[in-house]
């Protein structure tokens, strides 16, 4: 009998015993199962009305840390690194509530030097774990707790994620201050950038109802005017039209920190009677825009308040643009005197 084939398949077995010791040993996995799922922070739930301020801290490693930060104020949440700018107020509260609704899965390991094998250093360590703080008005923590990896693949865990959604997902969590790590369940959103978090629709009023749009100031005034459903004075009216109601802008800040001397006027007039006016200015890379809303004596009483209302919202904002929207918010006549392509 050839004994080294008996004794192959006792060797292999003996093999991954030994892996799977190590494996243990190495990561501390101790896989406790909380049956059924506990919600993490059970005393937190009831202190939500009470939440003043979100704190969001993005470990970026070598590269140090992001804050995102909103307080409440007067009912709004409003984002710090913005100039208090309101932020998307449906995002922050449903970030507080995933905060109440994490459940614990398991129980995983106690080990600090395991910590950013899961994730789960902290931000200010190097770290690219993301801390969630939310505090009362007091200033007191009403709940800290640190997210590290997804349990899935690096490649999914690129592609998901770049604010709430409706699906659940297992990522590495442990509370600040504590070294017990757990898999946990939940949708708290992962996107550092702060785009995600403000609202950044443009006043506009109905499309079809635009009437004309006049460009610039003085002698290199003109205008394009609207002469039927979808024509324009110009050849490149439709062309602008579709340009602009796709206009989006990438970020805000307080008009205060732009320099609009040189500003070039965009005023758009609605029959309705609503005008919104656009100031515009090249930037190096970028095209600032301040905006503002009024409306023609004759307009009725709704569309007087909807000016209003716009000017309400959006004084004392600029709006900053991507270069290439220069043909949109920037033409010169020569450039809507031929069909404009984007």
């Amino acid at each position: 009998m050839d004994m080294a084939r008996l004794l192959r398949p006792l060797s292999l077995i003996a093999l991954i015993g030994l892996i799977l010791a190590v494996l243990a040993s190495v990561t501390d996995r101790r896989v406790n199962a909380v049956a059924p799922p506990e919600v993490f922070l059970p005393d937190y739930g009831a202190s939500l009305e009470r939440a003043a301020r979100l704190e969001i801290t993005h470990g970026l490693g070598m590269s140090g840390t992001r804050l995102l930060a909103f307080t409440r104020q007067d009912g709004v949440w409003r984002f710090e690194q913005r100039d208090n700018y309101p932020a998307k107020q449906e995002l922050v509260t449903e970030t507080l509530l995933a905060l109440a609704d994490l459940k614990a899965l398991e129980a995983r390991t106690a080990k600090p030097k395991w910590h950013r094998a899961l994730g789960l250093s902290r931000p200010e360590d190097f770290g690219k774990a993301v801390r969630f703080r939310v505090l009362d008005a007091e200033g007191n923590i009403l709940a800290a707790i640190l997210m590290g990896n997804e349990e899935r693949s690096e490649a999914e865990a690129s592609l998901q994620v770049t604010s709430i959604g409706p699906d659940l997902r297992n990522f590495y969590i442990r509370r600040d201050g504590e070294a017990q790590t757990w898999l946990a369940r939940g949708r708290l959103p992962r996107s550092p950038e702060p785009a995600a978090w403000i609202s950044m629709d443009l006043p506009r009023g109905p499309a079809d109802l635009l009437r004309d749009v006049s460009f610039g100031k003085g002698k290199a005034a003109f205008d394009l005017v609207r002469v039927g459903e979808a024509q324009w004075s110009r050849p490149g009216g439709l062309g602008w039209f579709v340009g602009f109601a796709d206009l989006q802008p990438d970020n805000v800040a307080s008009v205060d920190l732009i320099a609009f001397d040189t500003a070039q006027p965009m005023v758009l007039t609605y029959s309705n009677g609503l005008v919104l006016r656009y100031e515009n200015v090249g930037a190096a890379n970028y095209i600032w825009s301040r905006i503002t809303a009024s409306a023609s004596k004759k307009a009725s009483a709704e569309i007087q308040t909807l000016a209003q209302d716009l000017q309400s919202r959006y004084a004392g904002w600029a709006f900053r643009f991507p270069a290439d929207t220069a043909p949109i918010l920037l033409p010169g006549a020569e450039q809507l005197d031929r069909p404009l392509s984007r």
